[in-house]
């Protein structure tokens, strides 16, 4: 009877699609469930670094490939169903394994979206994001989007009187990509399994020369022309399957107005970004 289950998770390009591989050879019940918020749209294969076919031909995985790229998924949507999957493997007597990079997700599936924990790192950077674009669009203006962003918030805000609620408003949505009326409202039931984590530790330069290696291999792969054959079958750089790292760069490469030079220098940047705040986030779990 399964009472916990193994999260392999860390930075990007830390090796935990590999090390999942590796378990499942030792032991043939293990079915992987992707937790890597831009594997699940169709297409995004080479800069998202999915499993490959042959891989995925051999060992099950689950909650790859299953959304079109115009469509807005949120972590509540990925915890129930990633909650259902994770009950149908142990059903039929498999041993599910939980493998990605996307701590939101993951604490979404075992805590629920109010139990989310905001890291001070984290929430440092969203305080520092909301500055910025209220010095550059103005209160009215960013109270005006927030109607979009967080609307059952929007409702209880009375513009004039509560710019410190508008304020936190953002900052939770900016740590998190959840809106915080709806943080609020969530009575998550409790998941029957825990999280045993596994993660990946490795030293920053390290991690920064993966990073480098991973996006030249990616280039020579032809990412250019996946995200060519993307943006020729209607995806839009507004979808949000493009806010994956390295597609709308290289969507502004195919347009001309940049070079792919610069462009792989920008992705390697936000990528060694990207990978700090995973490790800030992830600290929690190596405390158990």
């Amino acid at each position: 009877m399964f009472t916990h289950i193994e999260v392999i998770t860390g930075p990007t390009a830390s090796g935990k699609s590999a090390l999942a591989t590796q378990r499942a050879k030792d032991d043939p019940s293990v079915e992987i469930v992707n937790a890597d918020a831009f594997q699940l749209y169709q297409g995004f294969d080479i800069g998202t670094a999915k499993p490959s076919r042959e891989i995925r031909e051999k060992i099950p995985h689950h909650l790859i490939d299953i959304l079109a790229p115009s469509i807005r998924y949120t972590a509540a949507e990925y915890s129930r169903v990633a909650r259902e999957t994770i009950r149908d493997i142990v059903a039929r007597g498999k041993t599910p394994i939980v493998v990605g990079g996307t701590g939101l997700y993951i604490d979404a599936l075992f805590y629920g979206l109010s139990g989310i924990d905001i890291s001070e790192d984290i929430l440092e950077e969203a305080r520092e994001r909301y500055k910025e674009e209220l010095h550059e669009h103005g209160f009215t203006k960013m109270f005006a989007n927030l109607l979009t962003i967080d609307p059952s918030l929007y409702k209880q805000i009375e513009r004039e009187q509560n710019p410190i609620r508008m304020k936190r408003a953002y900052e939770h949505y900016y740590a998190t990509g959840i809106p915080l009326g709806v943080a609020r409202e969530d009575k998550p039931e409790p998941f029957e399994f825990a999280p045993k984590f596994t993660v990946i530790d490795i030293p920053r330069e390290e991690i920064h020369r993966r990073i480098e290696e991973r996006i030249g291999q990616m280039l020579a792969m032809g990412w250019i022309q996946e995200v060519e054959g993307l943006l020729r079958s209607g995806v839009t750089p507004d979808m949000p399957a493009m806010r994956a790292i390295g597609y709308r760069e290289l969507a502004d490469v195919i347009a001309g107005k940049t070079t792919v030079a610069d462009a792989r220098n920008t992705i390697v940047i936000r990528t060694r970004q990207y990978a700090k705040r995973q490790v800030t986030w992830m600290k929690r779990y190596k405390k158990g």
